[in-house]
């Protein structure tokens, strides 16, 4: 009695404290206490035992007056528990949140992050996930329904992290990237491991009550036999011991995913960040397409790895080392039999580990092969259009693909089929070793293999199986890893650009300094500089300066070293010698202008703030008023990747506008004058370059061919074979009538050839630009780029902004709409197909003998234990030998088939269905997007379509075969499960139905989230790699503006929001897992029930049926779980294949060739030209470009097509190639209609040298001749009419000399002349030249022009053109305004109008010489 009222006493006080804990908390903390959950927990458990004990043992009134008030506590503390698991309402904790401001980051995410506000036992069984998943199953989910990150896993935080240990290591003398990865990924993989650990020590202890369980059921009827509760208590014992160990494992796999999400966006911002810093010798190794291939393949392998595999080098070991002292304790030393097996078995494992990490390592360089080509093609994809060289390429891409990458794949799956068969193999080998061994040389020690040794051994054989089967592959994947590993550390410790080789300095420009006028803010002295370590120097002692306010003009003929020049400020280039400095801030302006996929305003403020005011000045002295008037959305219109819906002029000034806006100190303008017209031209230098501009008070690099601008320059340098051969004040240069001079001179000359008319300086004035801008008209400081002065200014913004309608959004970049339901049939029966029905057929009959061979191994294992357990011991020895002889040969060759069955299995699945199904997805995506008409490239990032064919593409390559073959073997092996534990167990059948039809609903219910949630993955995943994409093709704007610091934020933003989508689906798959596993305990337990209840109340048990069944039932909860894994792995990699698919039935283009209706080899034969009422738009919803177009081009006319920015000119050149396809009205080439025959036959019949010349990576060989029709003569003999023959023959492997990425080894003069030996060698009837001589010279540009009129005067010409010069001795001049004909005539009788259009043009040409 004493006793009971000392316990009374303490229970009181415990929950009196409880209570008033309860009542403290409930207002300070919005997460429940996890020891106040423990106590109730607690209290629960005792008070049940109590009851029961007093129930069973109570004999009196006065022990049931007794349990009274235990069943009253313990209704009480079940209540109390279950509201305490209730999640607390967020808005009773809204005032602590809002007042608490120390960590309002934190905080904030509190208010709406579920998991931050979920208890302990809401964590471990993931219940705080359930409303996502209800809310996904009535409406798609979107990224505001994703999971909010925790701060410490933000990108921006791990990614400092990690860099922050890689730089430490950086400075050792051998940097270790694994160190500065354990450094700061390693606390997460420590908590992770510690789960694994747990979980697997836990799972050892069911093999130990098995044991007991049928050691139980065999003895239960004799002397031996252990009382009815011990049975119930081992079977008890076993279900909690199950779900101790699931909870532990699901615990393990939360860390892993996010260990995933820490490492991949650690590795992805840290490739980020050194891409940026890539010297020039780098990015010859390190090409757009590998290092997308270093983010999107290598940084998820490792991350992969990590996650789902680095544990299991210790975890196997263990595993190992554990089963087996469970298997001595179990059978004795016949155990070792097992460990020599394995032993013999690891050198061959070695050598195929070694065999795969070589073809892994020569598949990762294919594929980057591969995508680099891509890449390159996508960059180019109007030239190789208008080239018709879409079959080159194709093929070009195809031999990589199929005769190296495939190939490759091919070899890996016949290893991987050698795998499995070892995989399969060695655990038996091991177990049938083990019984042959026992059952010959002992088979008495431990008695007889009855069903307990048996089953219990078998029980303990499939828990080595995983670390058996698992270590052969684990291997391969570290080998793997370690491959990707290196690839990443190699492209880390690249080389990186020389930041020290440019002194920078600070610069106040508004320090008061007596000298400040004559300070230099760039300055080179005797510098020598090289593109690459082993090349040649390209600029040779170069010494120059450029002071404050002023401007420094320089110029040369093509190749002479101007852009060169330009990079060398800029640092861009090798220093081999000398000095440079520069004071202040830079902004630059390239010749081919970098323009981002963004807004209009955006590409000009380039991440400064907006000022209004100065942003219209800006904007007026860029002469883009009229254009952003004509856009959509005005400047809210979101420009098209490479700025695909301007014009090069308007990209040109764009690019100009946001140089202006940057307010910096040094200006480097490389040639920004030459893709723009002459009016727009002479506005520019007025307003904004020259003595009178906005940049008067700047010190700016002028790299120009515009020499009627020289005068008024303040200095002048000229360039030769990469010396400076003359600089000086530009008075001073042209006084002494040196090279200057003798270069100028010839301009001047060229101008005064213009045919006489009634030009005079009043006219010329007339049609100055500046009169259509009054406000630009500038009297005073304000032409400079101090600040900003606060007078009120024509609101030119807000009237462009009014244009902003629902109907036009501005959008030109067409968004990646994610598909939402459920992934559809046709898709799958895409993937048979592609796999082929014969193989796919094959491959499930392979299947199901190898679940036959299976379960057959099994049932006869059943049949020689329950033998043995039948069998009387004093038998006539040779009577036991024969028996035993008959039960391994029948069990050994069952388990060989086993073996040769799954090998076979994997072998068709590698190298039938997945080869064939990878083959037929890439060409048909590739052909897809080839066929895929300009448009769809215009609206489309580049990075997005590499996504399709890196990620996508690999999906569908490794990870869906497996998924699909994973999720048929898992479905085949629960069928036999369930089969084979209804069948020992016929009650389970009671269990199993509702079972089925739960497990249906947590597939469904978990299938509706998962799929949207990986369309998510996948389309936040796109926008990351175009952005990368994005930023390596403007790095070196980037770099100049020093902006890389905001880049790399902006990549973190993408990133986080592919991780929050990437975590929540992670997480998903955890909260699916505990719950199917926690069925599969649920099979066991009533398993191992029934069996003890059929025992209990008839006395009838058999030990063979029970373990039978209970070894089932243990593998029944991780298969459970496997298969909707599986079944979900085999639906989101669906979705990749869906996105492919998509790609494969993109709008096309017409057909390449009409097999019917194909031109004579001759036609063109006169080379007539003819526009009939045409009519023609972009894409469809957007306005014409060109407006009931008609006119006539008679054979061998030369016609000049001229017109201001915008006007349409190019869109003529691109209609008779058809890129663009008429609206109305038609095209004729010698009187036939172009739509009659194939895009091929068009566009191989024509000729152009474009506005924007592009080379691909390859040789000079390529770039001209791409399908080898021309012999080397032919090609010499275009080259020298080019003017570049001596340039190429200087280079040691002439012909094959290799054009680097994107021609950057070439100045964009010597690519334009590459671009017209192609069309020299062509020689073909029509020739059209859009504004191709904007990037070269005078000199050249007239060298160009003769051999035009030499070389294809019996041709018909028709010539884009900005200087009118090159187009005034043309037989007939077209003016196109606003996508109409304007005027068609001679050009003397357009000069003899005084109102003509093209006198104007003229006009404002000869006034521009000033």
């Amino acid at each position: 009695m004493c006793v009971y009222t000392m316990s009374l006493i303490l229970q009181t006080i415990a929950v009196v404290t409880a209570a008033y804990l309860h009542y403290k908390e409930q207002f300070t903390n919005p997460i429940a206490s996890t020891p106040l959950l423990f106590f109730w927990l607690g209290s629960l458990l005792v008070s049940m035992m109590r009851l029961r004990t007093s129930l069973v043992l109570g004999q009196s009134d006065d022990d049931m007056w007794n349990a009274t008030p235990i069943a009253i506590f313990l209704a009480s503390s079940l209540v109390t528990f279950i509201l305490e698991c209730q999640p607390k309402q967020e808005k009773l904790y809204e005032w602590l949140l809002t007042n608490n401001t120390d960590n309002e980051e934190s905080e904030s995410d509190m208010v709406w992050s579920p998991e931050l506000r979920a208890n302990i036992f809401s964590r471990f069984t993931f219940a705080w996930m359930t409303p996502l998943l209800e809310k996904g199953r009535h409406t798609p989910l979107t990224m505001e329904d994703t999971f909010p990150l925790k701060e410490e896993f933000h990108p921006d935080k791990v990614s400092a992290k990690l860099q922050s240990h890689w730089q430490r290591e950086l400075k050792l003398q051998k940097p270790s990237l694994l160190r500065a990865s354990i450094r700061t990924f390693g606390s997460i993989w420590a908590l992770s491991s510690v789960f694994k650990l747990a979980s697997d020590l836990v799972s050892f202890l069911n093999p130990i009550l098995l044991s007991r369980l049928l050691g139980f059921v065999a003895n239960y009827n004799t002397p031996q036999g252990e009382p009815i509760e011990y049975g119930y208590f081992y079977a008890a014992s076993m279900f909690v011991v199950a779900c101790v160990q699931t909870l532990a494992a699901q615990q393990h796999f939360v860390q892993n995913q996010r260990i995933r999400s820490v490492i991949k966006a650690g590795y992805t911002t840290v490739i980020y960040q050194k891409a940026m810093l890539l010297s020039n010798d780098t990015r010859q190794k390190y090409n757009v397409g590998s290092i997308i291939s270093h983010m999107t393949v290598d940084a998820h392998r490792v991350s992969n790895f990590t996650a789902n595999a680095s544990n299991n080098l210790w975890s196997i070991p263990l595993q190992f080392v554990i089963a087996m002292y469970l298997l001595y304790k179990t059978l004795g030393w016949t155990t070792f039999a097992g460990v020599m097996v394995i032993l013999a078995t690891a050198p061959a494992t070695a050598r195929i580990s070694q065999h795969l990490r070589t073809l892994t390592k020569k598949l990762n360089g294919y594929r980057d092969k591969r995508l680099g080509i891509m890449n390159e093609i996508l960059s180019g994809i109007k030239i190789v259009k208008l080239y018709a060289w879409d079959s080159f390429f194709i093929k070009r891409i195809n031999n990589v693909r199929v005769k190296l990458e495939l190939v490759a794949i091919q070899k890996k799956g016949v290893i991987q089929a050698l795998f499995s068969f070892v995989s399969v193999l060695l655990p038996f080998v091991v177990s049938f070793s083990t019984f042959a061994l026992y059952s010959l040389a002992d088979n008495k020690s431990h008695g007889p293999l009855n069903s307990q040794l048996v089953f219990v051994l078998l029980a303990l054989f499939n828990l080595i199986k995983k670390p058996l089967t698992l270590g052969p592959t684990v291997v391969p994947e570290f080998l793997e890893a370690m491959v990707c590993f290196t690839r990443l550390y190699n492209f880390l410790t690249a080389e990186e650009i020389d930041l020290t080789s440019i002194e920078r300095a600070p610069y106040d420009r508004y320090e008061s300094r007596p000298d400040a006028e004559d300070i230099p803010l760039i300055s080179i002295q005797d510098g020598t500089f090289k593109w690459l370590s082993a090349d040649e120097p390209v600029l040779k002692n170069v010494s120059i300066q450029c002071k404050r306010n002023e401007l420094l003009a320089v110029v040369g003929q093509v190749g002479s070293g101007k852009s060169s020049l330009v990079s060398a400020i800029l640092g861009e280039m090798i220093k081999f010698s000398g000095d440079v400095a520069i004071s202040g801030s830079i902004a630059y302006v390239p010749q081919l202008p970098w323009i981002m996929n963004a807004t209009l305003r955006d590409n000009i403020l380039f991440g400064n703030s907006y000022d209004e005011d100065f942003y219209n000045r800006v904007i007026k002295a860029c002469a883009l008023g009229q254009d952003i008037d004509s856009l959509s959305a005005g400047d809210m219109t979101e420009l098209g990747e490479r700025g695909t819906n301007l014009s090069g002029g308007q990209k040109m000034r764009v690019s100009l506008a946001r140089a202006i806006y940057a307010r910096a100190d040094v200006y480097i303008l490389d040639d920004p004058l030459a893709a723009v017209d002459a009016h727009v031209s002479k506005h520019i230098f007025k307003h904004v370059i020259g003595p009178q501009g906005m940049l008067q008070s700047r010190a700016r690099i002028f790299v120009t061919n515009a020499l009627q601008y020289l005068n008024s320059v303040d200095s002048i340098a000229m360039l030769r074979d990469g010396c400076i051969i003359e600089q000086g004040s530009s008075p001073d240069v042209m006084a002494q009538e040196g090279e200057i001079f003798t270069f100028a001179h010839k301009y001047i000359q060229q101008n005064q050839e213009l045919p006489e008319g009634s030009i005079n300086e009043s006219n010329a004035d007339s049609a100055d630009p500046i009169s259509d801008y009054p406000d630009l008209k500038r009297k005073d400081s304000i032409q400079s780029l101090g600040p900003p002065d606060n007078s009120n200014s024509a609101n030119a913004v807000s009237r462009r902004n009014i244009r902003m309608t629902q109907e036009s959004s501005g959008r030109t970049v067409v968004k990646e709409v994610s598909r939402q339901g459920k992934v559809e049939w046709g898709i799958y029966r895409t993937y048979v197909r592609a796999c082929g029905i014969l193989n796919m057929s094959f491959f499930l009959l392979v299947m199901l003998l190898s679940s036959a061979s299976n379960v057959t191994t099994s049932m006869w294992l059943k049949h020689w234990a329950s033998a043995n357990s039948g069998t009387n011991v004093p038998q006539a020895t040779n009577i036991v030998i024969h028996s035993i002889v008959y039960y391994l040969a029948i069990y050994g060759g069952l388990g060989l088939v086993d073996a040769l069955v799954n090998s076979m299995r994997s072998l068709i699945m590698w190298t039938r269905c997945s080869i064939r199904a990878s083959t037929s997805i890439h060409r048909d995506m590739l052909n897809g997007v080839m066929r895929s008409p300009m448009s769809f490239f215009d609206t489309t990032p580049t990075g997005r379509i590499l996504n399709r064919f890196s990620s996508d593409l690999q999906n569908c390559d490794a990870t869906l075969p497996r998924s699909v073959s994973r999720l048929i073997d898992d479905s085949v092996n629960v069928i036999s499960s369930v089969v084979i534990i209804c069948f020992s167990t016929p009650l389970m059948i009671f269990i199993i139905l509702p079972l089925v039809v739960f497990y249906r609903t947590l597939q469904q219910l978990y299938l509706f989230s998962s799929r949207e949630l990986k369309r998510l993955d996948s389309t936040t995943r796109s926008p990351m790699v175009a952005h990368f994409q994005e930023t390596l093709e403007g790095i070196s704007t980037i770099r100049a503006y020093s902006l890389q610091s905001r880049f790399i934020y902006e990549n973190q933003g993408r990133l986080h929001q592919h991780m929050r989508s990437q975590v929540t689906h992670l997480l998903i798959n955890r909260w699916l897992a505990l719950r199917l596993e926690s069925m599969g305990n649920i099979v066991m337990l009533g398993t191992t029930m029934f069996s003890i209840i059929t025992l209990h109340y008839t006395g009838v048990g058999d030990a063979g049926m029970v373990g039978l069944a209970v070894t089932y039932a243990l593998t029944l909860s991780s298969t459970l779980s496997q298969i909707v894994r599986a079944q979900t792995s085999t639906e989101k990699q669906m979705t990749h294949l869906e996105r492919a698919v998509e790609y494969m039935h993109l709008p096309s283009e017409d057909v390449d060739v009409v097999e019917d209706y194909r031109p004579k080899e001759a036609w063109p034969e006169q080379g007539v030209v003819e526009f009939k009422n045409y009519s023609t738009r972009y894409r469809e919803g957007l306005d014409l470009v060109l407006k009931d177009l008609s006119f006539r081009v008679a054979p061998r006319q030369k016609v000049g097509i001229i017109g201001r920015t915008g006007s349409g000119k190019s869109s003529l050149s691109l209609s008779l190639f058809r890129i663009i396809e008429a609206a109305s009205g038609q095209i004729l080439l010698d009187d036939e209609d172009i739509t009659k025959y194939g895009l091929f036959d068009v566009r191989n019949k024509l000729s152009i040298i474009p506005q924007d010349p592009v080379l691909f990576a390859g040789t000079v060989r390529e770039n001209i001749d791409p399908f080898n029709n021309y012999s080397d003569q032919e090609i010499w003999h275009a080259l020298e009419e080019a003017h570049l023959a001596e340039y190429i023959r200087g280079k040691d492997e002439r012909l094959e000399f290799l054009v680097a990425h994107n021609g950057e080894n070439f100045s964009a003069g010597q690519k334009q002349l590459i671009c017209l030996a192609r069309v020299l060698l062509k020689h073909t009837k029509v020739l059209v030249l859009d504004e191709a001589t904007a990037s070269i010279d005078i000199a050249t540009d007239e060298i160009i022009q003769q051999t035009i009129r030499d070389k294809f005067k019996d041709c018909t010409v028709l010539t884009i053109a900005h200087r009118v010069n090159t187009i005034i001795d043309s037989d007939m001049v077209l003016v196109i305004d606003k996508g109409q004909l304007a005027e068609y005539d001679t050009p003397q009788n357009l000069l003899a109008n005084k109102d003509s259009i093209f006198t104007k043009l003229v006009e404002e040409s000869q006034s521009s010489n000033i």
